[in-house]
């Protein structure tokens, strides 16, 4: 069965997506084989890498994941009156 795609998931597909390609630029970057024109390389790959990612959307899909977990806390402790 197909199920729609929530939000939980488009927030942690746009995590693990800015995380992977974060990781690249961080182990280069301590891997302490960076010269002059790497870091420039690196820099250029950071500021690229913010441009790609939505970083409010990222904080709206974890507000609203927030939100929805804080409601069904509220649901199961009304549950128990």
């Amino acid at each position: 069965m197909i199920h729609a795609i929530d939000y939980e998931q488009t927030f942690v597909t746009n995590l693990e997506i800015f995380v992977s390609k974060a990781d690249k630029y961080i182990k280069v970057y301590y891997s302490g084989l960076s010269e002059d024109k790497n870091l420039k390389e690196i820099v250029e790959g950071i500021k690229n890498l913010a441009m790609e990612i939505d970083i409010q959307q990222l904080e709206i899909d974890y507000q609203h994941h927030c939100e929805i977990k804080d409601l069904i806390a509220d649901c199961d402790d009304l549950a128990w009156w």
